[in-house]
């Protein structure tokens, strides 16, 4: 036997309908947030040390001295105005360093993703915050100059946040 349902045709239904339709329509359910409505800002820059097996700010100076496993990097929040349903960020985040060739942990070239493109704001959700971080590991890493963490807008040159540092004694 084929069952069918019957649409409620009552006046809340159609309203209801009518609303979440508009919501959606209207780019409210979790499209591309508009680059004018994000702000970024630094938290905190300077070195990190391991404690417990998780990074750790340590302290806020930006001039690194070169050393294996020396970390330093940013705590950093992205905040996007007027956004009530969600939505999708549209930023990359990377490091900007001296020109270098470490297949073993694929690098190569002066610029490196720092974490994944275009994060997502779920629904109620006005910020997103994180952590770049960037080891001295390799010994083709260590190479004295300006390391910088960018947070800029896919597509275009505007950059919404820059924290350098400058990595010395190589």
């Amino acid at each position: 036997m084929v069952r069918t349902s019957s649409v409620n045709n009552s006046m809340p239904g159609r309203l209801l309908g009518a609303l979440l339709g508009a919501i959606f329509s209207a780019g409210c359910g979790g499209g591309e947030v508009a680059p004018d409505a994000i702000t970024a800002s630094v938290v905190g820059a300077g070195h990190f040390a391991l404690e417990g097996g998780r990074p750790a700010r340590v302290d806020s100076e930006t001039r690194i001295a070169c050393a294996p496993g020396v970390l330093f990097g940013v705590d950093y929040r992205v905040e996007a105005e007027g956004v009530r349903f969600g939505g999708i960020l549209p930023l990359e985040f990377r490091w900007r360093h001296p020109e270098m060739a470490v297949p073993s942990a694929k690098l190569w070239g002066s610029e490196t993703q720092a974490r994944l493109p275009n994060p997502k704001l779920a629904w109620g959700e006005t910020a997103v915050e994180g952590r770049a971080l960037w080891q001295l590991e390799h010994p083709e890493e260590l190479q004295s100059g300006r390391y910088e963490f960018v947070i800029r807008v896919i597509g275009t040159p505007q950059v919404l946040l820059s924290q350098a540092f400058e990595v010395e004694g190589c």
